[in-house]
């Protein structure tokens, strides 16, 4: 039971910071997102079923949760916990990837530039900076105060 309210805990916690990351990226980006989604392969939005982002976003919350849960008594109440969650995520889910994504180190080797793409060579840079946001929130609301995840 104990491992059913960390997994819930954890798809709440994801998809809430997802939701919010989106609300506040989409007005921002989507004159951008409009002119090069496609270029990087992206589906247009009104071709993305909402339904299918939700289940795949709680999916990924219980991946998370998984794996958090292996890792969470090195994790969970000691000091700077938090930075390292965030570190592994970092590494592994950014930098480290299996694939070629953009902002990873396989994607800087392996990707070629998008010709139409504007200032396409700094691509992996803001790819990474937006990624490295979206961690940073997901960990700070995940583990602090302490208290929240002791809890219950």
């Amino acid at each position: 039971m104990e491992k059913i309210k960390f997994y819930g805990k954890i798809i709440i916690v994801h998809v809430i910071t997802y939701t919010i990351i989106t609300l506040i990226a989409m007005p921002l980006t989507l004159s951008y997102a409009e002119s090069v989604a496609e270029l990087m392969g992206f589906r247009p939005l009104d071709e993305i079923s909402m339904g299918g982002v939700l289940f795949a976003q709680i999916i990924r919350g219980l991946l998370f949760g998984i794996v958090i849960w292996w890792i969470k008594d090195s994790i969970i109440g000691k000091k700077l916990g938090w930075l390292k969650l965030w570190a592994i995520l970092i590494i592994l889910g950014i930098f480290n990837t299996y694939g070629p994504a953009h902002g990873s180190i396989q994607g800087m080797i392996y990707l070629a530039p998008i010709e139409d793409l504007p200032v396409s060579a700094s691509l992996h840079m803001r790819v990474l900076k937006m990624s490295l946001k979206k961690q940073a929130e997901v960990v700070s609301v995940f583990l602090n105060p302490r208290k929240q995840m002791t809890a219950g």
